[in-house]
């Protein structure tokens, strides 16, 4: 299945409209010691913020845990967050890990999060962290694959492969998720109601 080439638009949170209901969930990938360097450190305090206005009803962290015999060391010869300090979500946004779910591998859509969505009837969620174009972009790929609407916020992700990466990771969501899927500005309690009911397209 192909699609054809499109240069990315901003998105902004004018096309939204706004409605009522305030089940949604933010999911916040990985933002652990281990992946923080000159590229993402900026995304911390970003992500500070946006939880300091207690907008978002459910907040899950997930915690990568990379293993010796994992594909990343059998394949890739990277080593990275074996270590339980590199695995540690960062001192910073630990007061707001109330809900940490640890995954092995890219993605954070699986069993037990599908099913934390389905009890609570979640059917949108929006996904920001480290790094764009790995963990962050599987995660929203399969659970729009899963039926459940994904929005990545670009403002609150960052690759540690720098600017390029972040921007290929963009331009691949928005062929994958759709571009109106993508939030390129900060949020705040004031606008997010108009994230809440998508425009149609």
């Amino acid at each position: 299945m192909g699609f054809a080439a499109k240069a990315i638009k901003p998105f902004y949170l004018s096309s939204f409209r706004i409605i009522h209901t305030m089940s949604f969930c933010l999911f916040v990938i990985d933002i652990q010691h281990g992946f923080i360097s000159e590229n993402t450190k900026h995304v911390i305090q970003r992500i500070k913020s946006l939880l300091d206005q207690n907008i978002f009803e459910y907040v899950i962290f997930t915690r990568f845990i990379n293993t010796l015999d994992s594909p990343y060391v059998k394949y890739l010869n990277w080593h990275g967050l074996i270590s339980e300090i590199e695995q540690k979500i960062v001192t910073e946004l630990e007061a707001f890990a109330n809900k940490v779910f640890d995954k092995y591998i890219y993605t954070a859509c699986n069993v037990e999060t599908l099913r934390f969505l389905q009890e609570r009837n979640i059917k949108t969620i929006f996904v920001c962290g480290i790094d764009t174009e790995g963990c962050v972009l599987k995660t929203a790929v399969d659970f729009f694959e899963a039926n459940v609407r994904s929005y990545v916020l670009e403002y609150y992700s960052a690759s540690n492969g720098g600017d390029n990466c972040q921007k290929a990771a963009i331009l691949v969501l928005s062929q994958l998720i759709g571009i109106n899927h993508i939030i390129t500005e900060p949020i705040n309690i004031n606008n997010v109601k108009s994230l809440l009911e998508i425009k149609n397209y």
